[in-house]
């Protein structure tokens, strides 16, 4: 049996596509809060498992609407070569277009993403503005091949792609046998993703600051006004939209000295998760079984390129291996959070009266600035903005904490142990004590355990 015989079948029996299609019964979610001891069971990839059940059921039922309309169609422009669709359709009720992808070996299931994001940028030229949700992706494989199971589930989480796969099943290569039986993503697989991506040294930071400007600071021995707080905020909202559009997965705060010290700056501090540092983590952790919690002690000058890209030393005529390329893709990603906090400054002193700024800026990881009492300790810090999966996995977490604290109030919480919480989640999402206890949580917690364990 061909793919090409599967994309014929699957064509020609359209009109009962529903049919084709394997019921099954979902995993059982993760429960935080069924007693008072659960919370501390928390774990990302267990939170984030949740959070793909639930998403991949509602594509699970809406995919059952499935109509087909167009079979190996070729999106071509003039001028341009020629990439075919296996097939291309729309869900019933549900915004946009679902892309179908075909791959019967694992040998041929490597590129289908590619080529599932190369039909899609096509269609999204054809539609401009088309969103994330108005393009599904549907790829009908073995998922035997990791970076395949990883690219799904990436695409799922980091870019909140409508994903699904199902696995084509039969019975002696006959075709008229075919069944496709929805693929589900194990917590196994989710874990591989999450240990090599929260870290907090894998956070990026770069903070501008820029001069007093009047009425924008307090004076000495006063706090700041309700009107100077918003004002800061509204600032760090900018930024916000800035590096959700970029995809950026981080947080974002303004914060001011105190007043009674002598430097009175304005700032902006923007955090981004670097994904050179963790596709290096995720190069230890798979390839050389280096435990997360001891993944500091490697540094980033100490990888190569081609350690991260084996295939420029097995697929290319010539590789050059003597230049610091991964040190250098690695040291420079702070750039794009340069760019946007610049931009947001530039933007947002903006004025009439031809005022010019001294600014001043710098870079390190977050586990560094918070040692730095002068940087993160002795001024006040506004309101924590998360963006990209950091924003999902916050909401996700507090959502929890609420649900478990309803139930068991606070007493013996991990966290907001000392009851000052919020009765509603709009004023807790933003202040700087929950998100960073949240962040500490994910992040360094477990590292702290491993490593006690390490020294007995």
């Amino acid at each position: 049996m061909t793919e090409h015989q599967i994309q014929t079948y699957l064509w020609e029996n359209r009109e009962r596509w529903e049919e084709l299609i394997d019921y099954i019964e979902f995993p059982e979610k993760y429960s935080f809060d069924k007693d008072d001891e659960a919370i501390y069971e928390r774990t990302p990839e267990k939170v984030l498992f949740n959070e793909i059940v639930d998403r991949y059921s509602r594509l699970y039922n809406n995919l059952f609407g499935l109509r087909l309309f167009g079979c190996e169609v070729p999106l071509k422009r003039e001028g341009d070569s020629t990439i075919r669709a296996d097939l291309l359709g729309l869900i019933e009720g549900v915004s946009g277009v679902a892309i179908v992808e075909i791959k019967k070996s694992a040998q041929t299931e490597r590129q289908a993403f590619t080529e599932l994001f190369a039909y899609a940028s096509h269609l999204q030229a054809i539609f401009p503005t088309m969103t994330n949700e108005d393009i599904h992706y549907i790829l009908i494989s073995p998922m035997q091949e990791r970076i395949v199971r990883e690219a799904a589930i990436s695409s799922f989480l980091f870019d909140e792609k409508p994903v699904f796969a199902y696995i084509p099943t039969y019975e002696n290569d006959d075709v008229n046998t075919i069944r496709l039986k929805p693929w589900i993503p194990t917590i196994t697989d989710i874990i591989k993703i999450t240990e090599s991506a929260f870290s907090q040294k894998n956070f990026e930071i770069f903070k501008v600051t820029w001069d007093e400007i009047e009425d924008w600071n307090a004076k000495k021995h006063e706090n700041p006004s309700d009107y100077m707080i918003e004002r800061m905020n509204r600032i760090s909202s900018y930024a916000t939209q800035l590096m959700e559009s970029k995809r950026i997965h981080g947080f974002v705060f303004t914060s001011q000295g105190y007043p009674e010290l002598p430097y009175l700056n304005n700032a902006i501090t923007l955090a981004g998760l670097n994904p050179f540092k963790i596709a290096k983590d995720n190069y230890l952790i798979t390839e050389n079984n280096i435990s997360p919690h001891k993944l500091d002690e490697i540094s980033d000058d100490e990888i190569k390129l081609t350690q991260i890209i084996p295939e420029l030393l097995n697929k290319v005529k010539e590789a050059n291996e003597q230049n610091e390329f991964f040190y250098d893709l690695v040291s420079t990603w702070d750039n794009t959070l340069c760019g946007i906090a610049f931009e947001t400054i530039k933007t947002m002193t903006t004025n009439d009266k031809g005022l010019k700024f001294e600014r001043g800026w710098g870079g390190m990881t977050w586990k560094q600035y918070q040692g730095i009492m002068l940087e993160d300790a002795l001024c006040f810090n506004y309101d924590i903005k998360p963006t990209g999966l950091i924003r999902k996995l916050f909401i996700s977490y507090s959502v929890e904490d609420y649900k478990y604290m309803e139930k068991f109030g606070t007493e013996k919480h991990p966290y907001l142990n000392h009851g000052d919480v919020p009765d509603f989640m709009v004023d807790y999402i933003n202040q700087q004590i929950y998100f960073r206890d949240f962040l500490y949580n994910i992040f360094e917690s477990y590292k702290d355990i491993y490593e006690e364990f390490d020294k007995d």
